[in-house]
């Protein structure tokens, strides 16, 4: 007992530790996740309004390590990802079979530093991801799957450079570029680009009005994400987003990778 108490003592001052060097961290995200952009985990829900379906997102992203720098204006943490974003079909008597999912983990870097001029971030990303179809996408009454497309290999590991700026508290825009170095099918591009803009005004003490929109280069067809609600709470913490979303391009499931998806919809998301 003496030993446990010991440690964890030992272990609590590592965590909550100010001198220069590596320390664990219970502090939120240095990196504020991406509006607009589809791949960024999230807690929410999204219907498509124009054909009946839904998006389930469920994960997170937590920071694990802070690094203290001697310039307090300085900071770099290293975390990591877990989340899936599932396809639902809607159907009659409040059922929603799950016709696709994938699943996105890995490991982040970030780095914050304050300029005269405004806050540059940046984050590099190591990630997997994998596709898969359910029974939702089967038909059981002729056994076969629906839409005529069977299930078939998708999957991706990649790294992924984003990086920020915000010269007001109100605006942020970023670039990014995503360099995948194992895929499959392997007729994908290799490289993808994307950048993006974020604007929030804070209306009361309890709610922001926010727009957001990214641009993708796939190597398919362009993707165009576009976002826009209220946030209930504080724009850098916890709350609960609603929002109307419109989407053009590729669609983000892997099984469905190299088909157009285009819809509109409403959701919403719970911070963390």
């Amino acid at each position: 007992m003496k030993k446990y108490f010991l440690f964890t003592i030992i272990l609590s001052s590592f965590a909550h530790s100010t001198e220069p060097g590596f320390s664990f961290t219970t502090a939120a995200l240095l990196f504020k996740p991406l509006v607009a952009n589809t791949f960024e985990p999230r807690m929410g829900l999204l219907w498509h309004a124009n054909n009946n379906r839904l998006r389930l997102d469920i994960g997170n992203s937590v920071d694990l390590i802070q690094y203290n720098f001697d310039d307090p204006k300085k900071h770099l943490s290293i975390g990591t990802d877990f989340f899936t974003y599932t396809l639902l079909r809607g159907e009659k008597n409040f059922h929603f079979p799950v016709d696709a999912v994938d699943y996105l983990f890995g490991f982040n870097t970030n780095f914050v530093d304050t300029l005269k001029t405004g806050i540059l971030s940046s984050r590099l990303r190591l990630s997997h991801i994998s596709a898969h179809f359910a029974d939702g996408h089967f038909d059981g009454t002729s056994g076969t799957w629906k839409d005529g497309l069977n299930p078939r290999v998708y999957s991706r590991e990649f790294f992924d450079l984003t990086i920020g700026y915000v010269p007001t508290n109100s605006f942020r825009g970023y670039i990014g570029a995503i360099y995948l170095w194992h895929i499959d099918p392997t007729s994908l591009t290799t490289f993808n680009g994307y950048f993006g803009l974020e604007y929030h005004h804070q209306i009361s003490t309890r709610f922001n009005g926010y727009a957001a929109y990214q641009f993708t280069a796939t190597g398919l067809r362009p993707r165009h994400e576009l976002q826009f609600g209220t946030k209930i709470g504080d724009w850098n913490d916890r709350g609960t987003q609603l929002f109307f979303i419109y989407h053009s391009g590729n669609s983000i499931h892997g099984e469905y990778y190299d088909r157009k998806d285009e819809y509109s919809g409403f959701g919403f998301n719970v911070d963390f």
